[in-house]
C-alpha cells in the first residue's frame, strides 16, 4: 500500500506577503483502485474558468500550472485518470473539488451535511462552493451518522472491506459538513485534517511551528476558530497522546509536504 502525497494548487495570496502553500491531496493505492482524498483545482479550472474562479483564482495567486492537477499527476504516475475509482472529499470547497469533472467514473464519498451545505448554501463560507464542480453529476456516495469510535473522535468507514481502512471523521465548523480522513497505514494512521487546522495562525497550528512561519498571526484572536471551527485543541490533543500512532496534516500544510517529498526522495 503506498500514499503518494500531491500538491493539487500551489497558493500564494497576493495581499499576505511571504505566504505560500498548497493544496494538499492523497493519492491512495487501494485492493479497489486509486483513491483520492480531495481533488484540488481542475483541469478546466484553468482551461475553461468559470466567473466564479475567474476571481478565486488570481485572488489567491493560484499560478493556473494544469500540471499541478490531480488528473496530470495521476496520468504521469502512469495510471489513467479512469483507475481512480474513489474520492473521498473534506469538504467541497473550489480549492478542494475543483478537480471533480476530471474523474466521472469515480465514486465521491462525503458526509451528507457537506452535501446538503453545497446544494443549499446558507452562509458565507457555504457560498463559496462553485455548482460548476459537480455538473457533471457525480456518483455521490453520501454517508450519514458516524458508527464507529477512532482515537475519541466520531468516524465512518467509507466501504467495507476497502483496504486500507478509509475514514470519514467529522469536524464541522469550517463547513456544516465538513471532515478530516484517516487513511491506516503499515506504520500507523495519517489524519488529513481538511480545513480544520492550519499551520499558518498560531491559533490553528497543530505542531507548534515557529511563529515567523505563521504569516496569519497579525489576524485577531478569534480568527482561526470563526473560520476553521473549534476542532485544533481536541487535535492537538490527538498529537500528544497518539502522535507515535497518528499523523496529522492539514489542507495547506507546505510543511509537512515538504518533509514527505523528501522522505520520498522527491525534489
Amino acid at each position: 500500500m503506498i500514499i503518494h502525497h500531491l500538491n493539487c494548487g500551489s497558493l500564494k495570496a497576493l495581499s499576505i506577503p511571504g505566504l505560500r502553500a498548497i493544496t494538499y491531496c492523497l493519492l491512495v493505492e487501494t485492493n479497489r483502485g486509486l483513491l483520492l482524498v480531495d481533488t484540488g483545482f481542475g483541469t478546466l479550472d484553468y482551461a475553461a474558468p468559470s466567473k466564479r474562479m475567474r476571481f478565486f483564482l488570481p485572488l489567491m495567486g493560484v499560478p493556473r500550472d494544469p500540471a499541478e492537477t490531480a488528473a496530470h499527476q495521476v496520468v504521469q504516475m502512469g495510471y489513467s485518470v479512469s483507475d481512480v475509482r474513489h474520492i473521498v472529499q473534506t469538504h467541497l470547497h473550489p480549492d478542494h473539488a475543483g478537480g471533480l469533472r476530471d474523474f466521472p467514473d469515480a465514486e465521491v464519498h462525503l458526509y451528507r451535511p457537506e452535501l446538503e451545505a453545497a446544494l443549499k448554501p446558507r452562509t458565507l463560507m457555504e457560498w463559496a462552493y462553485e455548482p460548476a464542480h459537480w455538473s457533471h453529476g457525480p456518483k455521490w456516495i453520501v454517508h450519514d451518522q458516524s458508527v464507529e469510535q477512532w482515537f475519541g473522535f466520531d468516524c465512518i468507514p467509507i466501504a467495507e472491506g476497502l483496504e486500507p481502512k478509509v475514514l470519514l471523521v467529522p469536524l464541522a465548523g469550517h463547513t456544516r459538513g465538513h471532515c478530516g480522513v484517516a487513511v491506516e497505514t503499515p506504520e500507523g494512521w495519517l489524519l488529513q485534517c481538511g480545513d480544520a487546522a492550519s499551520p499558518f495562525h498560531r491559533e490553528a497550528d497543530l505542531h507548534h511551528l515557529d511563529a515567523s512561519l505563521q504569516h496569519l498571526n497579525f489576524l485577531p484572536n478569534g480568527f482561526a476558530r470563526s473560520v476553521i471551527g473549534r476542532h485544533v485543541p481536541r487535535l492537538r490533543q490527538l498529537v500528544q497522546d497518539h502522535g507515535n500512532e497518528v499523523e496529522l496534516i492539514s489542507a495547506h500544510d507546505m510543511y509537512s509536504f515538504d518533509r514527505h517529498r523528501r522522505a520520498d526522495g522527491a525534489d
